[in-house]
């Protein structure tokens, strides 16, 4: 590694090459790029460097910058086509504190530098460090206070006025008032009631686009959008009525849900039980399992559970497991739940008592926020610093102790309607369509984790949160204590009241 200049003194004769960022294309078209080149020149001139003409200019966020094709690119010709990367400020360089200490080394390394102009701050100068690292530091920090800022301005919009606050809106809107609210525009809503108007008389996107002169991607952001029904994107209701008349929405995505078209092959859309919004997960790293069709080399179709990212995931070696071998072992779940001599009388007893415990909702909105937040500190591509993520895990433990050591009192259970259910939750997970496999699976179980061996077929379930609602009703002194056949192994059932329950053979 050549030396690297240790003061400002050492700059002459040093080739120099210029970076340039803005947040967003429109600010890049302002007077921001000029005084930054402004400063830029000056400080090469003054210092003695040789201009190079190399230079980048880039709009987009500071706290993703380093994701940007020419971040890469500056980082890949440093040392070779120029020895310092002039900055006019040091916020003009990244506001993302982990980009820029890695950028610095990798620089470094290279046998280049960075120079910020507005701070005569020198990367390799030990005597800047401290200023140069308390800027980066204070760059990053504004980012996120004027982050805060917006998403406070826009819950308040949402709160207080029914809007979506930010973002661009679909044909047929504009934002009008002194509150900049979204309402129906008169001139343009006529063109999005005529896509919605085509879409359900059948017309494949293409066409509408092409009838229309929107884009493709105009016409189906329409089509996608819950304005038109008079919601937001939460569900909530807008500040005005609906301008699509309901009838038209529902038979327009009828008919594109039918139509999902893979070459010249028309494909129905599938579900599948324990994924979508159903409760199977990877049990190491918490992510949600898919479900997917594939073709075996036969012709054949198959029907899979699949980890999207199991190269980076020790729990699952076996990437992907047909959806029979899962969907068995949850069909002995609710086989296994229907009630005996012995446990109805257990669960009678346990539902003639007042029921307490903690709020089970609140607590399993912190145990997923604790499970997110374990596997971002396990992570090597760290966005902010391990201490404010440590933090962070143990003001939510502290919240999750004390919302568990706060029993409320729920509505009593008839004993005789609990066990009527959970005696007939078998028959209907093998009777009813996948569509009703999903409802079932989604209320009863909170989550379903499961791991795999290094053999194929080896996925099993591990781990067991029943919702709520299910606990209330008795399921858990019901599950059986092991699944049987080729499903064999150990689980664990994970209950509202905090209290793991080991179930094994």
């Amino acid at each position: 590694m050549r030396r690297l200049p240790s003061s400002l003194d050492e700059l002459k004769g040093l080739r120099a090459a210029h970076w340039g960022r803005e947040s967003t294309g429109r600010q890049a078209e302002r007077f921001g790029p000029a005084a930054q080149r402004e400063q830029r020149e000056r400080a090469i001139e003054y210092y003695g460097m040789v201009d190079t003409g190399i230079g980048w200019q880039v709009a987009h966020s500071g706290r993703t910058i380093g994701t940007t094709s020419q971040f890469n690119d500056m980082l890949s010709r440093a040392g070779r086509d120029y020895d310092v990367l002039v900055v006019g400020y040091v916020s003009r360089f990244t506001r993302n504190l982990r980009t820029a200490v890695n950028a610095w080394h990798e620089l470094h390394e290279a046998g280049a530098v960075l120079l910020f102009c507005d701070e005569r701050a020198l990367s390799s100068d030990e005597s800047a460090w401290e200023n140069s690292a308390r800027e980066t530091v204070e760059a990053e920090a504004f980012s996120r206070r004027l982050s805060r800022q917006v998403r406070k301005g826009y819950e308040a919009k949402i709160r207080d006025h029914a809007d979506q606050g930010g973002g661009l809106l679909p044909v047929g809107f504009r934002r009008a008032g002194p509150h900049k609210l979204m309402e129906p525009d008169p001139a343009t809503m006529p063109v999005a009631i005529r896509v919605w108007e085509m879409a359900a008389d059948g017309s494949a996107d293409s066409t509408i686009a092409a009838e229309t002169g929107l884009t493709l991607w105009t016409v189906r952001g329409v089509l996608r959008s819950p304005l038109y029904e008079g919601r937001l994107r939460d569900g909530r209701a807008t500040n005005f009525p609906a301008p699509i008349d309901v009838r038209v929405i529902e038979q327009a995505r009828n008919c594109r849900t039918s139509r999902t078209r893979i070459g010249n092959r028309v494909r129905r859309n599938r579900t599948y039980p324990l994924t979508g919004k159903g409760p199977l997960v990877c049990d190491v790293c918490d992510k949600p399992i898919k479900g997917d069709t594939r073709g075996r080399r036969n012709g054949d179709k198959i029907t899979v559970y699949r980890h999207n990212d199991a190269a980076r995931c020790e729990g699952w070696p076996v990437r992907e497991t047909p959806t029979a071998i899962l969907e068995e072992q949850v069909a002995q779940l609710f086989m296994g739940a229907a009630p005996n001599r012995e446990s109805a009388a257990r669960i009678r007893a346990a539902l003639a008592r007042p029921v307490t415990a903690p709020d089970g909702l609140t607590v399993a909105r912190l145990d997923a926020k604790l499970r997110a937040l374990g596997n971002e500190l396990g992570r090597a591509d760290l966005s902010r610093s391990s201490a404010e993520i440590v933090a962070e895990i143990e003001s939510a433990r502290a919240e999750r102790q004390r919302i568990a050591a706060v029993p409320v009192e729920q509505c009593a259970v008839d004993p005789d309607e609990a066990l009527e259910w959970l005696a007939s939750l078998g028959t209907l997970w093998r009777e009813t369509s996948d569509e009703g496999r999903r409802h079932l699976a989604v209320g009863t179980f909170e989550r379903l984790g499961v791991l795999a061996g290094p053999q194929r077929g080896s996925h099993r379930i591990v781990n067991v949160q029943v919702t709520a609602e299910a606990e209330r009703r008795g399921l858990v002194l019901a599950l059986p204590s092991s699944l049987g056949g080729h499903c064999g192994g150990r689980y664990w059932i994970r209950t509202s009241d905090l209290t793991d329950v080991n179930r094994a053979l």
